[in-house]
């Protein structure tokens, strides 16, 4: 488990979150993490996560299962996540990706 590591993560890049909302994000992070057998590597968790939503053009492995609080903490995990590693995806990917996530919300 590597809460701990991920709490470090997102607190490196989310400093004004409350830290019982980086302890929630933590969470699902490595939940996800242990999902896909990745361990402690966000780019490589985020690059994983991307592929399979702009594949599929949905959300679901994010938001299959887990009560619904559970489902708007991990979308919301996402946004971080793919915020955080923008520069990483192209412009229309990032677009696509948006457009998931707030049909997802809706």
């Amino acid at each position: 488990m590597d809460i701990e590591n991920y709490f470090q993560f997102i607190k490196q890049f989310r400093p004004d979150l409350a830290t019982q909302t980086l302890r929630k994000y933590a969470k699902e992070l490595d939940f996800f993490a242990d999902a896909y057998q990745i361990g402690f590597e966000p780019i490589q968790l985020c690059e994983m996560l991307v592929d399979i939503a702009l594949e599929t053009l949905n959300l679901d492995h994010i938001t299959l299962i887990g009560m619904d609080y559970e489902k708007s903490i991990r979308l919301a995990v996402f946004r971080n996540l793919i915020d955080i590693f923008k520069t990483t995806l192209r412009k229309k990917d990032y677009e696509i990706l948006d457009a998931l996530i707030l049909e997802k919300r809706i």
